[in-house]
């Protein structure tokens, strides 16, 4: 994995597919900034969705490299069923979620940058899924966990679906 890019160099990526899926989503870290992040997501039919959320300080791209994605917008709108090759663009402030779609996991590639003016507060849009919650009582980490949305930023939201 390529790390912070303090040594002003071009650094390889491989990406290789863990071999023990153990659990409803796992993430590979490929390479990390402190604007960009690359990973992928392997996440399992039926249990590794996440809640609906907005990342306040980052744009996401999500690109399908096997299995099939449903992704959706505010109000669970399904924005796009996407297969290999195919994906998503979520602008920062805008609330998504999804799931893998169909019997096969899901691989998919998942890209950020963040805008260093804005803080990157994570927005829960909906409670934390019960896979999530399990997560958070194994690791002792806050997965999914993020602050309720301002009156302002769900109306941003509704607006974000009805543009679309």
């Amino acid at each position: 994995m390529a790390t912070e890019t303090e040594a002003r160099q071009i650094l390889p990526l491989k990406y290789e597919r863990p071999q023990t899926l153990d659990r409803p989503k796992v993430s590979v870290s490929l390479a990390n900034s402190d604007i960009l992040r690359v990973g992928v997501q392997i996440v399992q039919p039926k249990g590794g969705e996440t809640n609906m959320h907005a990342h306040q300080g980052l744009d996401s791209t999500w690109l399908v490299l096997s299995g099939r994605a449903n992704f959706y917008g505010y109000g669970d709108t399904l924005i796009m069923e996407a297969g290999v090759n195919e994906g998503v663009f979520i602008p920062k402030g805008v609330p998504y979620w999804f799931e893998a779609a169909g019997e096969e996991p899901l691989e998919i590639l998942h890209i950020t940058a963040a805008d260093k003016s804005v803080k990157n507060d994570r927005v829960d849009y909906a409670p934390p899924r019960e896979r999530q919650l399990n997560q958070e009582t194994r690791q002792g980490a806050a997965e999914g966990r993020g602050r309720p949305p301002t009156e302002m930023e769900r109306q941003a939201a509704v607006e974000s679906v009805s543009a679309g």
